[in-house]
C-alpha cells in the first residue's frame, strides 16, 4: 500500500465540478504550499459530504466552540490543474480536539470492493491511495458551501420523477 498522503494542515480546501451540466466531473482538492492533491468523487459524495460536514461541525460546536470566522465560498473553488490522483470510494470525517482541526480521509478502495481482475499473490487487493486532509472548521464550512453550490448548479430536476432534465428533452417514467 502506498504511504498515506497527509496535508497537515491544508492551506486551501475546495470542492467543485468541471464541465457542462449533465457531463460534469466532481472533485475535492487540497493544497499545502506547492503540493496540490485533486481527487475525483461522485456528485452524490460531494452532496453528502457538504451536508454531513456541516452537521458534524454543528454537533461538536457545543463541546468545542468555534471562532466566529467565516471564509468566502470563493476560497474553496477548484484550481487548475484538476488532474485527479485517484477516485475516492470512501470519505470519512474526524476531529482532532487538541489542534481543533477537522480530518477528511479519502480512500481509493473500500473493504467490500471486489478486484476487477485476478490479483497477483504478492499484491493486496486492499492497496490503494489514502489521503488525510487536516483543515480548519472555516475551511471545511467554505468547502461544504462550495460543494453544495456545485451540486445545485446542475440540471434542474423533473417535477414528477426528480430525475435531471436534459436540455434536449426528458422521457419521464411517470408518464408511462
Amino acid at each position: 500500500m502506498p504511504d498515506p498522503i497527509e496535508l497537515d494542515p491544508v492551506d486551501t480546501l475546495g470542492a467543485g465540478a468541471i464541465g457542462e451540466p449533465g457531463d460534469r466531473a466532481f472533485y475535492l482538492q487540497a493544497r499545502k504550499e506547492a503540493a496540490q492533491l485533486t481527487v475525483l468523487v461522485e456528485k452524490e459524495q460531494v452532496a453528502l459530504l457538504a451536508t454531513e460536514a456541516v452537521a458534524f461541525l454543528d454537533r461538536i460546536a457545543d463541546e468545542y466552540p468555534e471562532e466566529p470566522v467565516t471564509l468566502p465560498v470563493s476560497v474553496a473553488e477548484l484550481q487548475e490543474p484538476t488532474v485527479p490522483l485517484f477516485r475516492a470510494r470512501l470519505i470519512g470525517l474526524g476531529f482532532d480536539p487538541e489542534r481543533e482541526l477537522v480530518l477528511i480521509e479519502l480512500r481509493e478502495h473500500s473493504s467490500d470492493d471486489e478486484p476487477e481482475a485476478p490479483v497477483e499473490p504478492e499484491v493486496d487487493p486492499e492497496d490503494g491511495f489514502v489521503a488525510r486532509l487536516y483543515a480548519t472548521r472555516p475551511q471545511v464550512r467554505a468547502m461544504a458551501a462550495r460543494g453544495a453550490d456545485a451540486v445545485a448548479g446542475g440540471r434542474p430536476p423533473c417535477p414528477l420523477c426528480e430525475q435531471p432534465l436534459d436540455p434536449s428533452g426528458h422521457r419521464c417514467p411517470r408518464w408511462n
